[in-house]
């Protein structure tokens, strides 16, 4: 994670050096005069310290494992308001210009929409980020099944760290409850690296009230595999054990058969594994195990390669992984990464495969979410 923490420092600070400079600008602080100069100073402390919070809580994380990243986050999410709505500043700035072919005296008027476009950032990103929508889509697979049809509601990316609240947590199980799911699924990166938020919270029995007709099954992120052996008490066995504890059924690289419904459930242990020294099943060895005229669902937690699955006869994947970018423009990026970033896609030609990558109900990082949203995904799907 070494690399991570350079790119962090690095765009970190690109971002309090563009900050820094346009808001002294736009604010007018240039001038000499002692006022302007404390003023200054202040600014560039508080950009800099603000930029670098969020990795410096990583840091520091023994110095306080609640209050440090609780705030760290919430101060690094408002220095992103503030980048943005500087960048889009000396957009109109330059528009303004251009078309009227002098600078003008905007100044104050556009210092007030610097602000409120801020706050409106800001508390629009929380709202995006804390009330989760709820997602249908519907799908009709070509294979007969026990049953003619099936509510599926899918959770991903939770990512429970020291400062998830149960509330968060009772939250999310009354509004699963409510869709009232034949399945649920829960496609990886549960955890934030660390099982201990998940037992010292004791979790494990708000997950155990997730009800459906036949079950909630639980596969591995990276998140997950991150955090295993390195600390007491969070080996893989551990991780499982706790799943375990809260009603779930854990597959990791691992076919199920469900009787009752005649579909087969295969679940992958998450593609980072090979950056740990282990290797997850190759998809041909699991689907050798698996009658294949009966309706076959995989889940797998990063959307890596899609064309795999639709060949080898998979009827539908759900994934997780991408946040869907989480923030612009970290969602152009997910997009140039993934064929199917996020939604629901048919994503090879010709093929009934499709695949279902949702944008997460948790965050990772920042606890804001800008051109996204937290969602619970719901899928209907109909056998013929």
């Amino acid at each position: 994670m070494n690399w991570f923490l350079a790119v962090a420092v690095i765009t970190s600070l690109i971002i309090a050096f563009y900050l820094g400079f346009r808001v002294i600008n736009l604010f007018n602080l240039y001038k000499q005069g002692y006022f302007n100069t404390i003023s200054k100073k202040i600014v560039w402390l508080m950009i800099v310290v603000g930029s670098l919070s969020f990795v410096l809580s990583r840091v520091f994380f023994s110095v306080s494992d609640y209050w440090l990243p609780l705030i760290s986050s919430l101060v690094f999410s408002f220095i992103l308001c503030l980048f943005y709505s500087i960048v889009i500043i000396d957009v109109l700035r330059l528009f303004l210009y251009l078309v009227f072919r002098r600078k003008g005296n905007y100044r104050l008027i556009l210092q007030i929409i610097y602000i409120t476009m801020t706050m409106v950032f800001f508390i629009v990103g929380l709202y995006m980020a804390s009330a989760p929508r709820i997602i249908n889509y519907q799908i009709t697979i070509d294979k007969p099944a026990r049953v003619k049809q099936l509510k599926i509601v899918q959770l991903s990316d939770i990512h429970l760290n020291q400062t998830t609240s149960r509330h968060f947590i009772q939250t999310m199980v009354n509004d699963v409850n409510s869709l009232k799911p034949d399945y649920i699924f829960i496609t990886g990166d549960t955890l934030d690296q660390r099982l201990k938020p998940y037992l010292d919270k004791n979790l494990a029995e708000l997950f155990a009230q997730l009800k459906s007709t036949y079950g909630t099954f639980i596969i591995f992120g990276n998140h997950e595999h991150y955090g295993i052996e390195r600390e007491k008490n969070n080996s893989n066995e551990d991780v499982i054990k706790a799943f375990t504890a809260g009603n779930m059924k854990v597959l990791q690289d691992s076919v199920f058969y469900d009787n009752a419904t005649g579909i087969t459930i295969i679940g992958r242990d998450d593609y980072v594994v090979k950056n740990f020294g282990k290797t997850r099943a190759d998809l041909p060895t699991l689907l050798s195990l698996v009658d294949e005229n009966d309706p076959v669902i995989l889940l797998d937690h990063q959307p890596q390669n899609l064309t795999e699955p639709a060949d080898l006869g998979i009827d539908v994947m759900f994934s997780g992984h991408t946040h869907a970018g989480q923030i612009f423009p970290m969602t152009l990026v997910v997009n140039a990464m993934y064929k199917n970033a996020w939604g629901l896609e048919q994503p090879v030609a010709n093929n009934p495969f499709m695949s279902i990558v949702s944008s997460g109900y948790g965050l990772w990082g920042p606890p804001i979410r800008l051109m996204t949203r937290a969602e619970i995904v719901v899928t209907e799907l109909t056998f013929k």
